[in-house]
Protein backbone atom coordinates (compact mmCIF):
# COMPACT_ATOMS: atom_id res chain seq x y z
CA UNK A 1 0.00 0.00 0.00
CA UNK A 2 2.93 2.52 0.20
CA UNK A 3 3.12 3.68 -3.37
CA UNK A 4 -0.85 4.26 -3.03
CA UNK A 5 -0.71 5.89 0.24
CA UNK A 6 2.62 8.17 -0.87
CA UNK A 7 0.40 9.23 -4.28
CA UNK A 8 -1.91 10.42 -2.14
CA UNK A 9 -0.23 12.32 0.50
CA UNK A 10 1.74 13.55 -2.77
CA UNK A 11 -1.03 14.99 -4.26
CA UNK A 12 -2.44 16.54 -0.62
CA UNK A 13 0.79 18.47 0.65
CA UNK A 14 2.41 18.94 -3.33
CA UNK A 15 5.74 18.23 -2.24
CA UNK A 16 7.81 15.28 -2.27
CA UNK A 17 9.33 15.90 1.13
CA UNK A 18 6.53 16.93 2.89
CA UNK A 19 4.72 13.66 1.50
CA UNK A 20 7.93 11.45 2.77
CA UNK A 21 7.97 13.25 5.69
CA UNK A 22 4.11 12.51 6.37
CA UNK A 23 4.71 8.37 5.46
CA UNK A 24 7.06 8.44 7.81
CA UNK A 25 4.75 9.88 10.54
CA UNK A 26 2.18 7.57 9.19
CA UNK A 27 4.72 4.82 9.86
CA UNK A 28 5.34 5.57 13.12
CA UNK A 29 1.78 5.87 14.05
CA UNK A 30 1.26 2.40 12.88
CA UNK A 31 4.16 1.07 14.98
CA UNK A 32 2.92 2.70 17.81
CA UNK A 33 -0.49 1.05 17.80
CA UNK A 34 0.39 -2.25 16.24
CA UNK A 35 -1.53 -4.43 18.58
CA UNK A 36 -4.49 -2.64 17.91
CA UNK A 37 -4.14 -3.25 14.26
CA UNK A 38 -5.19 -6.76 14.01
CA UNK A 39 -8.50 -5.91 15.48
CA UNK A 40 -8.85 -3.64 12.28
CA UNK A 41 -11.55 -4.70 9.68
CA UNK A 42 -10.29 -2.46 6.68
CA UNK A 43 -6.93 -1.54 7.25
CA UNK A 44 -6.59 0.01 4.21
CA UNK A 45 -9.07 2.26 5.29
CA UNK A 46 -7.81 3.01 8.83
CA UNK A 47 -4.42 3.95 6.98
CA UNK A 48 -5.57 6.36 4.58
CA UNK A 49 -7.45 8.22 7.45
CA UNK A 50 -4.97 8.36 9.69
CA UNK A 51 -2.50 9.56 6.65
CA UNK A 52 -4.94 12.06 5.77
CA UNK A 53 -5.22 13.66 9.41
CA UNK A 54 -1.26 13.81 9.29
CA UNK A 55 -0.96 15.55 6.45
CA UNK A 56 -4.09 17.98 7.33
CA UNK A 57 -1.87 18.42 10.86
CA UNK A 58 1.17 19.03 8.16
CA UNK A 59 -0.98 21.66 6.08
CA UNK A 60 -1.29 23.52 9.60
CA UNK A 61 2.28 23.55 10.34
CA UNK A 62 3.18 24.81 7.38
CA UNK A 63 0.61 27.14 7.09
CA UNK A 64 1.86 29.03 10.54
CA UNK A 65 4.98 29.10 10.07
CA UNK A 66 4.30 30.77 6.56
CA UNK A 67 2.08 33.27 8.48
CA UNK A 68 4.89 33.94 10.84
CA UNK A 69 7.32 34.42 8.08
CA UNK A 70 5.19 36.84 6.06
CA UNK A 71 6.69 36.19 2.93
CA UNK A 72 4.38 38.17 0.10
CA UNK A 73 5.97 36.90 -2.57
CA UNK A 74 5.64 33.15 -1.23
CA UNK A 75 2.45 31.48 -3.00
CA UNK A 76 0.07 30.00 -0.03
CA UNK A 77 -0.40 26.52 -1.24
CA UNK A 78 -1.68 25.24 2.50
CA UNK A 79 -4.78 28.26 2.14
CA UNK A 80 -5.80 26.60 -0.55
CA UNK A 81 -8.53 23.98 -0.17
CA UNK A 82 -7.70 19.80 -0.55
CA UNK A 83 -9.54 20.04 -4.20
CA UNK A 84 -7.66 23.23 -5.46
CA UNK A 85 -4.49 21.73 -4.49
CA UNK A 86 -5.58 18.35 -6.24
CA UNK A 87 -6.71 20.09 -8.98
CA UNK A 88 -3.60 22.01 -9.99
CA UNK A 89 -1.65 18.42 -9.30
CA UNK A 90 -4.02 16.83 -11.96
CA UNK A 91 -3.17 19.75 -14.68
CA UNK A 92 0.53 19.63 -13.95
CA UNK A 93 0.34 15.77 -14.26
CA UNK A 94 -1.98 16.14 -17.57
CA UNK A 95 0.15 19.03 -19.11
CA UNK A 96 3.49 17.40 -18.64
CA UNK A 97 1.87 14.01 -20.00
CA UNK A 98 1.07 16.16 -23.08
CA UNK A 99 4.03 17.74 -23.67
CA UNK A 100 5.86 14.50 -24.23
CA UNK A 101 3.63 13.67 -27.30
CA UNK A 102 4.12 13.57 -30.79
CA UNK A 103 2.33 17.06 -32.41
CA UNK A 104 -0.30 14.49 -34.20
CA UNK A 105 -1.26 12.77 -30.88
CA UNK A 106 -1.38 15.88 -28.97
CA UNK A 107 -3.47 17.42 -31.05
CA UNK A 108 -6.09 14.21 -31.90
CA UNK A 109 -6.56 14.49 -27.91
CA UNK A 110 -6.63 17.82 -27.67
CA UNK A 111 -9.86 17.85 -30.08
CA UNK A 112 -11.45 14.95 -28.37
CA UNK A 113 -11.09 16.79 -24.87
CA UNK A 114 -12.55 19.68 -26.68
CA UNK A 115 -15.66 17.83 -27.38
CA UNK A 116 -15.07 17.11 -31.38
CA UNK A 117 -16.58 14.04 -32.74
CA UNK A 118 -14.10 11.25 -34.66
CA UNK A 119 -15.46 12.57 -37.79
CA UNK A 120 -14.60 16.76 -37.14
CA UNK A 121 -11.06 15.29 -36.12
CA UNK A 122 -10.90 13.01 -39.03
CA UNK A 123 -11.26 15.81 -41.36
CA UNK A 124 -8.74 18.52 -39.23
CA UNK A 125 -6.37 15.56 -39.13
CA UNK A 126 -6.84 14.28 -42.58
CA UNK A 127 -6.53 10.58 -40.61
CA UNK A 128 -9.15 8.00 -40.83
CA UNK A 129 -11.79 7.50 -38.30
CA UNK A 130 -10.10 4.16 -37.07
CA UNK A 131 -6.62 5.78 -36.57
CA UNK A 132 -8.24 8.56 -34.91
CA UNK A 133 -10.32 5.98 -32.55
CA UNK A 134 -7.21 3.66 -32.02
CA UNK A 135 -5.33 7.27 -31.17
CA UNK A 136 -7.42 8.33 -28.66
CA UNK A 137 -7.98 4.79 -27.09
CA UNK A 138 -4.42 3.96 -26.73
CA UNK A 139 -3.89 7.82 -25.42
CA UNK A 140 -6.31 7.52 -22.79
CA UNK A 141 -4.79 3.77 -21.89
CA UNK A 142 -1.48 5.48 -21.70
CA UNK A 143 -2.74 8.57 -19.40
CA UNK A 144 -3.98 5.85 -17.01
CA UNK A 145 -0.81 4.49 -16.82
CA UNK A 146 1.63 7.52 -16.52
CA UNK A 147 -0.68 8.44 -13.49
CA UNK A 148 -1.23 5.77 -11.71
CA UNK A 149 2.46 5.00 -11.80
CA UNK A 150 2.87 8.62 -10.30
Amino acid sequence: MHQTLYREAYRMLCDSFEAEDAMQNLYLKLWERKEELSKLTSPEAYCRALLRNICIDRWRVIRTRHEESDEGGAENVVGESYMDIETCETRQCISKFFKALPELQRRVMLMKIDGKSYEEIQEVTGLSAMNVRVIVSRLRKRFREYYKNI
